[in-house]
């Protein structure tokens, strides 16, 4: 692989042992010109430092500070000082740098020989009209010592995007004090400005390219859209988010300790592939992956090459051979007796999701012949093989020589329906889409296809079409009396291109049955197609899990263990509510909601026998705690206890800091799958305020091993967790979306922080022995 010439941001290296301004590594001023005179007090000048400054992945003897310094074009020397109290009595670095448009004038420094569990003080100055301009000052904590016996206290976050939103969520973690670092489990931005389904941009919070011709346009004249795709598009968002005033207060205080998700690239992405036209068009795009992780380090104090060898001490040069395909930004740091935090990267190695978004939902993958072999090849019992067999969807050959009018009929109806998803996914003139529209149509219409489908595609264009169309003739297929198969149609998927059906609203028993054929057949090969970590990964984590010897084994994972679902089928669990009950028992829910479904297939869920198998053999084995984000919702699963060791796994998944939350977005996606039906009846629309208890009622089944323990879509918020030799307390800190008139993450409480904390609801969780408490708020 060949890549382009450019220069990269290095992080430098300094002592807290001396107080020099020596040459280091070509980067510091050679005379010492900028070294501060005695009698002189630096100014503090946020507007050179409008990202402010920040500390990151503390150990024992060791930090990395950051900042971003502007005056002009030209390159600056800025010199660091480091203190162990805030007025700068006792300095332990005085050291210049010099910043370059080339990283984005970005600074990230490496602070070693420092002493374990305290506390420093440091700010970034540069000299100006013989006056000292000076950064706010920062305050960062070193980690404990392995065998020291202290508690840690830490918040957890995840999902803040910027536009129209405050991060008022974040006062309640500067109303504490004691925080050892602030853990960031990915969304810090998002990648697409103006995207109207989830983005609703306000004049004082909204975000323009200066580089529109580097980012990739999706939207339209009156909707405009655009995705980060340059470097400069991706500088541009971390320096917008991080003017924020709270954010630089939050950084100011705590150091951070992050990992990415899907937005820092791409939303729902995988490996250097996006998902935006939901396989319309082809979205691989590896320097866009480049751009975005080569942003993240400048932006971010992570110590990414400990990943990569590094032993926390030496200079970490990034170089575009260390960007993906060769990423690795997982690493372990640990904190006393009682907190080694393993901390993963699920996106850049992870498969595509299971179900194409562009799979044609007729298409046959398991035939009854196959799906048989497959469950008798598993154990399965044959009277269970045979109902399983019998309950999947009929099947039809396409090709057998008495289908050849409908096969005809079929590849014109669904030439002329890609042509019109084509055209208006992709903005092009119809006759352009009409070229790659007939060959997806002919490779669709070949073969086993569900008849289902086909009747249901039939039926829509029968009811739009005049009354002497050729399509008019043709009766329904056959449904009944004929071979059975499990089609994409089978999963849940109903449209051309989607992510419904694909990533979301996914019917959870055909699904589980998909995924592990898919599995099954791959390991044949010894390969996964379910597993998020490539080897090196996976035996790195397998390794810091089991040898470590902690009081409590964390792993920090960007997306959720709990088990998102929907159990709306006959045979669920009475949820206990009586109102809930009488609608799910009515004819007011479709019969083809009226299963099981996984909410988000692009969480664990999508993986369920890699999914399963981690925790059985790994997580709760080692007792090991997770922290999610992501899903913009608070969550707490209880895994199976392992009947070896005794020990169980837990997950914590916090909400949005910000973006909406998950309820939102499920309540919406909903209404329009029920609006393709006609109109929504209102005892439907009261689904939404049971969102919570079907999720909850749902992993009661016996087959669901993952228990969801507590739910709160509708909400938003941070965690805050305490780590002793005694156990692990997790705060919830949250705040409806809209609640008393207000909505508290489009309305601002930055002057009045106290207003807002005041409606904080605060949800304590225990987790001690295995044993699981959950305090009312």
């Amino acid at each position: 692989m060949s890549y382009t010439r450019r220069r990269f941001l290095q992080t430098l290296v300094v002592s807290a042992g001396a107080v020099t301004l020596s040459s280091l590594t070509g980067c510091s001023n050679d005379d010492n010109t900028d070294s501060q005179p005695s009698d002189s007090l630096p100014t503090i000048a946020p507007e050179y430092f409008p990202q402010s400054v920040m500390s990151g992945d503390p150990r024992p003897d060791s930090v990395i500070l950051w900042t971003r310094a502007i005056d002009g074009d030209a390159d600056l020397s800025v010199t660091l000082q480091v203190a162990k109290d805030a007025e700068f009595t006792e300095l332990l670095v005085d050291e210049a740098f010099t910043t370059s448009a080339d990283n984005g004038r970005c600074l990230k420094v490496r602070v070693i020989d420092l002493d374990a569990h305290q506390h420093y003080y440091y700010r970034f100055m540069f000299q100006k009209e013989g006056k000292w301009m000076s950064s706010r000052i920062g305050r960062t904590k070193t980690a404990a010592m392995a065998d020291a016996d202290v508690p840690v206290k830490f918040g957890f976050a995840s999902c803040q995007d910027y536009g129209g939103r405050y991060y008022n969520t974040y006062l309640s973690l500067l109303a504490q004090d004691d925080l050892d670092f602030v853990l960031h489990l990915g969304d810090y931005i998002y990648e697409t400005v103006g995207d109207s389904g989830f983005q609703d941009a306000t004049e004082e919070r909204s975000i323009e390219f200066r580089d529109p011709e580097g980012a990739i346009q999706m939207g339209t004249e009156d909707a405009p859209l655009a995705a980060a795709a340059s470097v400069d598009n991706y500088r541009q968002l971390y320096e917008t988010y991080r003017s924020d005033p709270i954010l630089q207060q939050v950084h100011e205080r705590f150091p951070l300790v992050a990992i990415w998700d899907d937005h820092e690239f791409s939303d729902d992405s995988w490996q250097d592939v996006a998902t935006y036209y939901d396989g319309a068009k082809d979205e691989q795009h590896s320097q866009r992956k480049r751009n975005a992780e080569q942003v993240y380090f400048e932006f971010m104090p992570i110590d990414h090459t400990s990943a990569h060898g590094d032993d926390g001490a030496g200079l970490m040069a990034v170089d575009e051979s260390q960007l993906f395909p060769n990423t690795k930004i997982y690493r372990e740091l640990r904190f006393g007796q009682h907190l080694h935090l393993a901390l993963t990267d699920y996106r850049t190695f992870r498969p595509d999701h299971l179900i194409p978004e562009d799979a044609f939902p007729g298409t046959v993958v398991m035939d009854a012949a196959t799906l048989t072999a497959f469950l008798t090849a598993t154990g399965m019992p044959q009277p269970v093989v045979d109902a399983t067999v019998a309950a999947m969807s009929p099947v039809i050959d396409i090709d057998a020589p008495e289908m050849a009018v409908y096969k005809a009929s079929f590849i014109d109806l669904f030439t002329g329906l890609y042509t019109q998803e084509l055209a208006t996914r992709l903005q092009i003139d119809p006759a352009t889409a009409a070229v790659e529209a007939a060959t997806r149509a002919q490779n669709a219409i070949q073969g086993k296809l569900t008849s289902s489908y086909l009747n249901l595609a039939l039926a829509g264009a029968q009811t739009s079409l005049p009354a002497d169309h050729p399509l008019q003739a043709l009766p329904p297929l056959p449904e009944t009396g004929i071979e059975t198969g499990l089609g994409f149609y089978t999963l849940g998927k109903t449209s051309l291109f989607a992510d419904l059906g694909a990533r979301y609203l996914v019917i959870k028993d055909t699904f589980d049955l998909y995924a592990g054929y898919l599995e099954w057949l791959a390991q044949q090969e010894g390969k996964s197609v379910q597993s998020p970590y490539d080897a090196e990964q996976l035996a790195w984590l397998s390794g810091v899990l089991t040898q470590s010897d902690a009081t409590h084994k964390m792993m920090a994972t960007s997306v959720s263990f709990a088990p998102l679902l929907a159990d709306l089928s006959d045979s669920r669990p009475d949820s206990g509510v009586p109102d809930l009950e009488a609608v799910l028992n009515s004819d007011l829910v479709p019969s083809s909601l009226k299963q099981r479904l996984y909410l988000n297939v692009d969480h664990w869920d999508g993986f369920p026998q890699y999914k399963t198998n981690l925790v059985k053999d790994l997580l709760s084995p080692t007792g090991t705690i997770t922290f999610a984000g992501d899903i913009h919702a608070t969550f707490v699963t209880q895994h199976p206890t392992d009947a070896a060791t005794g020990n169980t796994a837990i997950d914590f998944t916090t909400s949005s800091v910000s973006s909406g939350t998950f309820g939102s977005f499920l309540d919406e996606g909903l209404q329009g799958l029920l609006s393709q039906l006609g109109p929504v009846p209102e005892e439907i629309d009261q689904l939404k305020y049971f969102f919570d208890t079907i999720a909850l009622t749902a992993s009661k089944r016996d087959d669901v091993t993952s228990k969801l323990k507590f739910s709160k879509m509708w909400e938003h918020g941070v965690g805050v967790a305490t780590a002793t030799s005694d156990g692990v307390q997790v705060a919830f800190h949250n705040i409806p979306t809209f609640w008393d008139g207000t909505d508290w993450v489009r309305t601002s409480f930055y002057d009045n922080p106290q207003a807002f904390l005041a409606q904080v609801r605060t949800h304590l969780v225990n987790w001690k022995d295995g044993e699981l408490t959950i305090l009312p708020a």
